[in-house]
């Protein structure tokens, strides 16, 4: 209601102003006929309506990007260019970090206001493109040809009443050249990171007009390589600079001045390494009750050898590998100060955690070859024939993290049988394994942990005694995990369209009749880790001859069964069964000791082949009405729209059979559809024109039915009025609604199997850290209520109390990614003013002004388990919703350690409709244009200025069904500036052939912790580190007409080395850039 309040508003204003002048419209017609035959504009069908019209006129915001502009960026793809766009800023290119996401890596998706690519659409020429991903409508923009690109308009306002109901925060039409004669030939190298990763390109067009121009056909390839960049490869990733923990506070005192948190380079973790480390059992000392800092009960308990309470990173208590010996880690200069687990030290032994965190890709390895041909033949003067055919072949090679896991090392498990397998990444093994160094095992036998005394107000706990503690757990990352994605993509369009002149009472009458077809097939190809496999092969004993080989190898060896650890196969081993002769004794301590005959023993494969596939006939028809006052025509439009959309994804269950993997496993993506059947109209009324109370004035209407086969028929509309009182100044507001249904990813996916690494919320902890002390008391609430179902109690208020929950979780945990079909489509208005300025005072001067608000109900979101978990305790109440999709331990058995109950052991990521979703801001153009020769007299070249930015005045997700009035600001958070401009000055020297461009990327500090919050709390960190400080990248770009067929172009990217705050840790954030100072070169060459 509040925007249609806004609307109302907005176009009572300027109706107010019109209505005034209604008497005049019939004395103004004659002389309005006569101004408007003498400046005649050429009409265009421009983006946001299908009625031609004066582009000046649009009835839309609408930003475009020319060819010119595209071509002498010097970004290396399109979509790296558009992101710098801000209301395009968090669109998703090839360098973000989306490795990890499976099928996700190298693809380049739109996002305009931070919505979503699903709520963004994609045309080209004003037509349908398959989309990319699994199951959805987003369109990967770097299989539209960029040679053939004309230009880019896009839309940001809502059009879904135009063009169909993704279209909710606007529309991206990528229009194609027409007619194209001659041969291009563009050539580029470009660096893609600072550490000399770099791609390769070349790109040839050809065009040829026959038969007197009735005919013109064109051709494009294109071919394209691009190096992988890893975390490693970035510099100021390889410093290591992060927040450490130095001091914790105590309910009682949240500020005891003691700074929590520092900024340490050459940070290292030895929680998790490659091919790991050992701790033995151990146990802190209680510390005083008014010192947080430790913990003031002793943790670990000899009833559980598997509590992950008992294997805190320690110094003196954690072992690394040198070659194939043991020794104790060195923690450095600097040990982490807070919780028993002193995961993190500076210097010494350990992993980069900005590195080991980081290990997808964040520029994947891709081959890409990409043609298209195509052209129009005039049947006669007024009826033209089109067509075209595209092929895409893109194969992509990325990282995408470890495999992982823990192996428990005792002499109480399982002896003469085959190591129990605890979890997707828990596993048993003995001090008799043939790989562990014998002074580590010797340790592990004579391990003891001490025994404290209760602490008191103001002294530690005294220690009593000491208890064995025979048993270690392993900790390790493990086999890489490569995907490749070989990916062809295909599109045809056909089609009539022409002139029909005048029928009847309809005058200047077009048309157009097409039909698209557009598939994706994508062959995934996934490879990780073997459980079972890995748990019979790392398990490695000496048999009687004093050979090393698999302990079900010796067991079975004379006849002997074990039991199978393979969940899917149950039942006994022989030494007849597969995994058993075939078993290859893997040496887990320490990197490079692994044989790749046991590497290869364990390793597992997953193929997927994967389907999108898209029909679309579409048919439109536009033309003039009647001019009743002078003020020119009435412009109709009218359509109709059949789309099926179909998807499937097979080959996970084939592929895996009864294999137990450490992989995305799961059930196979069935075949699954649906169709559409969409009427729209447009209408568009001129008001007046070269009234005495202003030069032109327009109200315009949308409408659209649609008719989906899975949640039936729906209607949204568009209305739109533009004023233009004078040559200098013109208005616009539109107000427009949508109804976007979901897609067949988001309803039909399978559960798959996934991991995360838990940060738990309602640690009492992280609680007592938390910087938002109102979601802070809201935790401690919700996380009693929520251990109080499972029949437990906690103190999650006082970090020091006894019985405080200190969960520790040794490795990720394991859950589910899947779709819901219980979703229902979203709901959305959007609202905008618009104010064009174009002063005659000021020569080549313009500025545009774009107010927009967006409402979106019902809105569909997938959060993360983290962000679920954060969601369900930081409201005023549970959110029963996020609270769903988690399952937490409820044991309540004395022998199980208290840290290991109320654990987080599963979870569902999946989309579900959310309460909504708010986004308020203001889009700013202005381009200048100053030629010192008409301005001064002297000729020092052409200067020409143009600045495109956004004010971003609120963003809130509304993500607590359960409380409508709960939601979390995003807007001058991380990701999410506040403001953002893009300044471009270009210098056409007055050696015409030599033109010089800056381009200044800027945007404003982002809170990392608010500072509301920080005064409740303000020894949490320094002051400095509050935000991320302005971010500014600056690019230089020289491009040299060498002769009218030629021209080079040089760039340098980022050119004053811009990097994020060292105090984000290993966290990349795609608005800043990561890649450091790069160069590019490239060829443009047009021979006829």
């Amino acid at each position: 209601m509040k925007l249609k309040r806004n609307y109302l508003f907005g176009t009572t204003v300027l109706a107010g102003i019109l209505a005034v002048s209604a008497p005049a419209w019939a004395q103004a017609q004659q002389t309005a006929a006569e101004a408007a035959d003498a400046t005649q504009v050429d009409e265009i069908v421009v983006t946001g309506s299908r009625i031609r019209r004066d582009p000046v006129t649009a009835p839309t915001p609408l930003i475009q990007v020319s060819r010119e502009t595209l071509l002498t960026t010097g970004q290396n793809t399109v979509i790296d260019y558009l992101a710098t766009i801000p209301a395009l800023m968090n669109s998703q290119v090839p360098s973000d970090t989306t490795a990890g996401v499976l099928n996700a890596g190298g693809l380049s998706l739109p996002n305009l206001r931070s919505l979503g690519s699903g709520r963004t659409l994609t045309l080209v020429d004003g037509r349908r493109h398959v989309g990319s991903p699994q199951g959805t409508l987003a369109v990967d923009v770097d299989t539209i040809p960029r040679l053939l690109i004309e230009s880019v308009e896009i839309v940001t306002g809502g059009a879904a009443s135009v063009y169909g109901a993704d279209a909710v925060s606007g529309v991206l039409n990528f229009k194609l050249r027409k007619d194209f004669e001659g041969l291009e030939i563009d050539a580029r190298w470009a660096q893609l990171n600072d550490g000399g990763q770099d791609s390769k390109r070349i790109s040839v067009l050809a065009g040829k007009n026959l038969f007197d121009d009735r005919l013109n056909v064109y051709a494009f390839g294109e071919y394209e390589q691009l190096d992988e960049v890893l975390a490693a490869d970035i510099d100021w990733l390889q410093g290591g600079w992060g927040l450490v923990g130095r001091d914790a506070d105590t309910a009682a005192a949240a500020y005891d001045g003691v700074t929590d948190a520092l900024l340490y380079k050459d940070r290292r973790t030895l929680q998790l390494l490659r091919w790991g480390q050992v701790t033995l059992a151990n146990n802190y000392q209680p510390s005083a009750l008014n010192n947080p800092n430790t913990i003031p009960t002793g943790q670990c308990t000899t009833t559980s050898i598997t509590s992950a309470s008992c294997f805190g990173v320690a110094p003196g208590r954690t072992y690394v590998f040198d070659g194939l010996n043991a020794r104790i880690a060195d923690f450095g200069n600097w040990v982490q100060q807070t919780g028993t687990n002193r995961a993190v030290n500076v210097g010494g032994d350990g992993e980069n955690p900005n590195v080991i965190f980081n290990v997808d890709s964040t520029l994947p390895k891709s081959e890409n070859a990409r043609f298209q041909v195509g052209g129009n033949f005039k049947i006669t003067p007024n009826i033209n024939l089109y067509a075209e055919a595209k092929y895409v072949d893109e194969t992509t090679n990325l990282a995408t993290g470890y495999s992982f896991g823990d192996v428990y090392i005792s002499d109480t498990l399982n002896a003469g049988n085959s190591m129990q397998i605890l979890s997707t990444s828990a596993y048993t093994t003995r001090t008799d394994n043939a790989f562990l160094p014998a002074n580590l095992a010797a340790a592990i036998r004579a391990n003891t942990t001490p025994v404290y005394g209760p602490a008191t107000a103001g002294a530690p706990g005294a220690q009593t005694g000491t208890t064995a503690a025979p048993f270690a757990r392993y900790s390790a990352w493990l086999l890489d995990r490569p995907q490749t994605n070989d990916k062809q993509l295909q599109r045809y369009v056909v089609g009539l369209n022409g002139s029909a002149g005048d029928l009847g009472f309809v005058k200047n009458i077009d048309w157009d009749l097409g039909y698209t077809y557009g598939r994706v097939d994508n062959k995934n190809v996934e490879r990780g880790l073997d459980i079972e496999r890995f748990s019979y092969a790392m398990d490695a004993v000496r048999d009687a001859s004093g050979n090393i080989v698999c302990r079900v190898q010796q067991l079975t060896a004379n006849g002997g069964t074990v039991t199978s650890r393979n969940p899917n196969v149950p039942g006994t081993l022989n030494s007849q069964s597969a995994v058993v002769q075939n078993c290859k004794p893997l040496n887990v301590f320490g990197l490079g000791n692994q044989s790749e005959e046991a590497l290869q023993y364990v390793r597992a494969q997953l193929t997927i082949d994967q389907v999108n596939e898209q029909h679309d006939a579409l048919g439109t028809v536009s033309g003039q009405l009647w001019d009743f006052w002078g003020a020119g025509p009435i412009g109709v439009a009218l359509g109709a729209e059949y789309r099926k959309e179909y998807t499937e994804g097979t080959g996970r269950s084939r592929s895996l059979g009864t294999t137990y993997a450490q992989l995305n496993s799961g059930a196979d993506f069935l075949p699954a559809s649906y169709e559409t059947k969409e009427a729209f109209a447009e209408l568009s009324i001129p008001l007046m024109r070269d009234s005495f109370l202003g030069e032109y004035a327009e109200l315009s209407g949308s409408y659209r039915y649609s008719d989906f086969s899975t949640f039936g028929g729906n209607d949204v509309y568009g209305v739109n009025l533009v004023y233009r009182p004078i040559r200098d100044i013109a208005f616009k507001t539109s107000f427009n609604t949508s109804v976007r249904a979901p897609t067949l990813s988001e309803t039909n996916s399978p559960q798959t199997q996934t991991f995360l690494q838990f940060n738990d919320p309602c640690a009492t902890v992280n609680i007592q850290n938390f910087a938002d002390r109102t979601k802070a008391a809201n935790r401690i609430v919700n996380c009693a209520a929520l251990a109080q179902q499972l029949g437990l109690t906690f103190n999650f208020q006082d970090p020091t109390a006894a019985n405080a929950y200190r969960p520790e979780y040794g490795s990720s945990v394991a859950g589910r990614n899947g779709g819901n079909p219980n979703l229902q489509p979203e709901e959305s208005e959007s609202f905008t003013f618009s104010t064009v300025l174009q002063p005659r005072f000021i020569p080549n001067f313009s500025l545009v002004l774009d107010y927009y608000e967006i409402t979106i109900d019902k809105v569909i979101a997938a959060v993360s388990a983290q962000t679920a978990a954060e969601n369900c305790v930081n409201g005023p109440s549970l959110n029963t919703s996020a609270c769903q999709t988690l399952t937490r331990t409820g044991v309540n058995d004395p022998a199980t350690p208290r840290d290991d109950r109320f654990l987080l052991v599963d979870f569902l990521q999946s989309s579900i409709n959310y309460a909504k979703r708010n986004v308020r801001g203001l889009d700013f153009t202005s381009n200048y244009r100053f030629d010192t020769q008409d301005m001064l007299g002297r000729n020092w070249g052409v200067f020409q200025h143009s600045v495109n930015g956004s004010w971003l005045i609120e963003q809130k997700n509304f993500n607590n069904i359960e409380n409508p009035n709960d939601f979390t600001e995003l807007s001058s958070t991380l990701f999410y500036p506040r403001t953002r401009l893009t300044s471009t000055l270009t210098w056409q020297t007055p050696f015409e052939p030599l033109r010089v461009t800056w381009v200044a990327d800027w945007q404003t500090a982002q809170d990392i912790v608010q500072r509301r919050d920080f005064v409740q709390n303000a020894d949490s960190r320094p002051a400095e580190y509050l935000d991320t400080k302005n971010f500014m990248r600056n690019d230089f770009s020289v491009r040299y007409q060498v002769r009218d067929d030629l021209t080079l172009t040089g760039t340098v990217q980022n050119a004053f080395d811009s990097e994020q705050a060292r105090w984000l840790g290993a966290t990349l954030y795609s608005n800043f850039d990561p890649y450091g100072r790069r160069y590019s070169i490239s060829l443009n060459y047009r021979p006829w």
